[in-house]
């Protein structure tokens, strides 16, 4: 006997062996062995679970993730959420449909019974009497059947159906996405890349099993229970048989509703949390989405050397044409020019300091316009007044004073 065990369970381990190694190639699967030889005597007390040539390797799990390691931005959660890939579950939609479904069924059950009775009473006898129907006989029964169904399952399909967008708002919120409805050829087989074994498959098969076993074994419970009373149904009037099965589904229902509501729950945050492992970035990526939305750092003060340039260039120009230049007279240079008819008020035409002060300086003297040092106004008149603005009022008499000096300035007047 324990020879031809061992004979099966070779030819068991070879037949999985030869199936998965041609589609899994190098990959090392799960598995499991009832001993590391089978040579083992498979009924010793050293009995045990070993894996054999496959295994589960959990680096594979990261590979796909391998460099990731840059939390998800505002701007990638945003994209993803246009997209329509939001972290949601399934199972949480279809177990409160479930439940909503069977919890209609509790509110509503003498009526529901009743009518599915009557619905009974009345069609089944002319389902025995199909052949004698003619084709317009048969077209206003099948209108009849189609009407009385309808009224008899609405409240069930209307519930389910308010709880089925429940399932899913509860877990996104209101939200609608035109891009999800888009086609695009990667939505034909979109779970292709998911034949090879990964955390997600991985959980898939441990929740599919665990909703398999925990069903099995409530409704065997359950089942065991009215065992006997069902049994004895066919010796039942038909409302009373109606409301045994009725109430045996009904806790059924209820408590596999209940298990699958758990499951639900660990589901949705097993399903959240790899969508924030799936929206994770790598450092360049990080970098560059950074560069994107704020600018590349480089470029930007590049950038804004040349506006600098630029506007420094334009207003040098604009020297020769000034009245005077009041200076510090080694840190700040403003020139300031006025034009009869077209200005208030002496206006500012250039500033600067330091170096640039010292050019404006230095284009002065070339061009002879005149240059005064008072340290008091060319302070004041850099950090208050902007170039092409003109001189405020608490400015007037200290600057006229100074203009009204120059003999250039005052021909051009006239008041020489």
């Amino acid at each position: 006997m324990k020879g031809k065990l061992k004979f099966f369970f070779a030819k068991i381990t070879a037949w999985i062996e030869a199936v998965t190694k041609p589609l899994f190639g190098g990959i090392r699967f799960l598995s499991f062995g009832l001993a590391e030889d089978l040579q083992t005597d498979l009924f010793s007390k050293d009995l045990r679970f070993t894996t054999g040539y496959y295994a589960i390797e959990l680096q594979l799990f990261a590979a796909a993730d391998e460099g990731r390691t840059e939390p998800p931005s505002e701007r990638r959660r945003r994209e993803e959420k246009e997209k329509g890939n939001v972290p949601k579950s399934n199972e949480v939609a279809s177990t409160l449909v479930l439940l909503g479904g069977t919890g209609v069924l509790f509110i509503l059950g003498d009526t529901f019974i009743r009518n599915t009775a009557i619905f009974i009473k009345k069609y089944l006898p002319m389902g025995m009497k199909l052949d004698r129907f003619g084709a317009e006989e048969f077209r206003v029964i099948l209108a009849g059947v189609s009407r009385d169904f309808f009224n008899l399952l609405w409240p069930i399909l209307a519930i389910t159906l308010v709880f089925a967008i429940v399932g899913n708002v509860v877990q996104v919120g209101f939200m609608f996405s035109p891009r999800a409805l888009s086609f695009r050829f990667d939505r034909i087989a979109p779970n292709f890349k998911r034949v090879l074994p990964n955390r997600q498959t991985l959980f898939n098969l441990v929740k599919s099993l665990a909703k398999v076993v925990l069903i099995g074994v409530i409704s065997y419970v359950l089942i065991s229970g009215d065992f006997l009373k069902v049994l004895l149904t066919g010796n039942m009037g038909m409302m009373q048989a109606i409301t045994l099965i009725t109430y045996s589904g009904f806790k059924i229902m209820m408590a596999a509703g209940l298990l699958l509501l758990g499951i639900a729950v660990a589901d949705f945050f097993f399903q959240k949390s790899e969508f924030e492992e799936s929206l994770k970035q790598t450092p360049s990526e990080a970098k560059r989405e950074m560069k994107e939305d704020s600018g590349d750092p480089v470029m930007k003060n590049r950038r804004m050397q040349l506006a600098r340039d630029m506007m420094q260039g334009n207003m040098l120009r604009e020297v020769p044409k000034a009245d005077v230049v009041i200076t510090n007279p080694t840190h700040y240079s403003v020139a300031l020019s006025y034009e009869m008819g077209r200005d208030s008020a002496p206006r500012v035409i250039a500033k600067g300091e330091n170096r640039l002060a010292l050019e404006i300086r230095r284009i002065a003297r070339e061009n002879d316009v005149p240059i005064i040092e008072s340290p008091k106004q060319a302070r004041l008149l850099y950090a208050q007044v902007e170039v092409g603005e003109e001189i405020p009022q608490e400015f007037f008499q200290a600057v006229v004073q100074i203009l009204i000096t120059l003999e250039k300035f005052k021909k051009k007047v006239g008041m020489a």
